[in-house]
């Protein structure tokens, strides 16, 4: 079964030339903006409703983990991006594990629920984990590593790490950022800081390939939206976004799940080779700011065909 799905998936990712796809007229009074991703997807673009703008763009390559902000965090993200994932070890030591023989990986689920991810909840466990890095934007496996976080306090973590198969142990301190809602780190060298998320309470979407896992047991990268955990919420409505006013929100129906709005409001067509957009789907979000703004996307092509680049109309939603 995870072969079939596994071909029947493949196109997400794959390269292909725009057909032109007819979509509904543009609403007048909406902004149309388009995002690039790139053709390999390479971009992770945060976004901004309010000021219709790009808050902050990075190379999706360049991080590993993520750390969790605030007095009381402590959970730990994996850069779904590139598939990366985990798997708990019987160690305590971090020199004592060399091989991930029999240990089972998993991934963060795609909803965002975090207590929902791979490296769970290090702190009653005290193990060490096993780290796939994941694949890297040339398709090449980037390799294996492993971690033990040894602390976290209101302020910061302490980690070790090291190649899977290595003895030299890298010791790093994880400062807490005071303003995004985690602090990025890469396990290159003796470990690199990235600044990545801009501040959790200015941006609402960010635009992304991700790990979607299928039935429980099967990751894939997709390519959609995912919208910010602190304070963004996201509803669809079976209305034409031409018609949907904001007498149509209902309240009790925004969801907290970080990707309704997802990627599958495009589908692979297999007989012509390209995406076709599902322009008849309007989402409607509540910001960061606690503003309502109604969304559709039209188109998935640049002006050359170059997949990667979602065209959207953006239209806030006053009583």
């Amino acid at each position: 079964m995870k072969k079939a799905l596994l071909v029947a998936l493949l196109p997400i990712l794959g390269a292909c030339f725009k057909k032109e796809i007819p979509v509904e007229k543009p609403v007048s009074d909406a902004a149309t903006t388009q995002v690039e991703l790139g053709g390999n997807y390479a971009n992770q673009i945060y976004y901004d409703l309010e000021t219709n703008s790009i808050l902050r763009q990075n190379n999706r390559e360049v991080w590993d983990l993520a750390f969790e902000a605030g007095d009381n965090g402590f959970h730990i993200l994996l850069n779904e991006s590139r598939i990366m994932a985990a798997a708990l070890s019987n160690e305590t030591d971090i020199t004592a594990l060399t091989s991930d023989a029999g240990l089972t990986y998993t991934w963060d689920f795609h909803t965002g629920n975090l207590d929902s991810t791979a490296i769970g909840d290090w702190q009653s466990l005290g193990k060490v984990y096993a780290i796939d890095l994941g694949t890297g934007l040339s398709g090449a496996n980037l390799g294996k590593k492993k971690l033990k976080v040894v602390s976290v306090s209101t302020t910061e973590y302490q980690i070790q790490f090291a190649d899977l198969n290595s003895s030299t142990i890298q010791t790093f301190t994880i400062p807490k950022s005071t303003t995004a809602g985690f602090t990025y780190f890469s396990m290159t060298g003796s470990g690199v800081l990235k600044d990545i998320e801009p501040e959790k309470e200015t941006w609402d979407l960010v635009f992304t390939a991700y790990c979607h896992v299928f039935d429980s047991h099967t990751p894939y990268s997709v390519v959609g939206v995912l919208s910010n955990r602190y304070g963004v919420k996201v509803q669809e409505l079976a209305i034409p976004f031409a018609e949907l006013k904001h007498s149509d929100i209902v309240e009790s129906a925004f969801e907290d799940r970080i990707n309704v709005i997802g990627y599958d409001w495009k589908t692979y067509d297999f007989d012509n080779g390209t995406y076709v957009v599902s322009s008849n789907r309007t989402f409607v979000v509540k910001t960061v700011l606690g503003r309502y703004y109604k969304l559709r996307f039209v188109d998935y092509y640049d002006q050359n065909g170059v997949k990667g680049a979602p065209k959207f109309e953006l239209q806030e939603l006053i009583p």
